[in-house]
This record gives structure tokens, sequence and C-alpha cells, in this order.
């Protein structure tokens, strides 16, 4: 299958073959650099194929509804569904307010995710995976 061709597929398919092998030195910033760019295909180029599924619904991907904060917007964290999720830590990549926790000299455990509009969210690093995992299981089915 050409690169070229079938580019988002591809991507989606070997960044979760990424961040399902790597087990580095820097595996934190491998998990980032992949949830980045599967913020932004999905988001960007096919919006309509992410589900409205409610947090509750991923629950069942080994995603805790607990890992957000805020959903801002004068909103509770139970009305964001994952279309809007996708799209609020988007929002916090690409605004560069994103801040690994403990954020001391300890190991990375997770990142927390902030975007203007109040949502907050702190999301442990296996979560993430999880969120990756379930989301581009979706896509790929697509």
């Amino acid at each position: 299958m050409s690169y070229f061709n079938n580019f988002e597929q591809l991507f989606m398919r070997r960044s979760l073959e990424l961040i399902d092998t790597y087990q580095g030195e820097y595996e934190t910033t491998q998990l980032l650099n992949a949830f980045i760019g599967l913020l932004f295909f999905p988001n960007e180029r096919m919006p309509d194929l992410i589900p409205e599924k409610t947090l509750q619904d991923i629950e069942a991907w080994g995603f805790s509804q607990n890992c957000i904060i805020n959903a801002g917007a004068h909103k509770v964290p139970q009305e964001i569904n994952l279309r809007e999720l996708v799209r609020r830590l988007r929002n916090s990549v690409a605004h560069c307010r994103v801040d690994p926790f403990p954020n001391d000299h300890r190991s990375c455990e997770g990142f927390c995710f902030m975007d203007r509009n109040g949502f907050e969210a702190k999301i442990p690093t296996d979560q993430i995976k999880n969120l990756m995992r379930g989301l581009l299981a979706h896509l790929l089915e697509q």
C-alpha cells in the first residue's frame, strides 16, 4: 500500500504500531509525539468519522472520564463526547498548553492538557494509549 495513496490510514496504523512496540528510554516522548499526530489528522482531515460517543461509552476502552478535570465552556465533564474531547486535546497541544506530571524530578506519569476555554484534563500515559487505541480502531474500521 502506497504511503502517498492512503496517507492517513497508513500514518494511523504505523503510529499505533509505534505506541504498542516502543519500550525505550523515551517512551513518554514517543507517546506524546504519536498522540499529537493522531489528534491532528483525524480532527482536521476526517472529523465526521470521530464518533460522538460519551465519555462513559469510551470507558470500555480503558479511558476514565475522571481524567477530565474541567470541561470548560460552562459544561460538566459528562457532557463532553469523544469528538469534542479530541478537538479540545488537539487545541491544547496546538497552543502548547501541555505539561507533564508530576512535573518534578520523577518520571513522567502522564500529561495535563488545558485549552483557552477552560478545558482541563490530567491523563496518565496508560490512558492516553487506551484512548489512542480505541479511537484508531474505530477510525481504521471506517
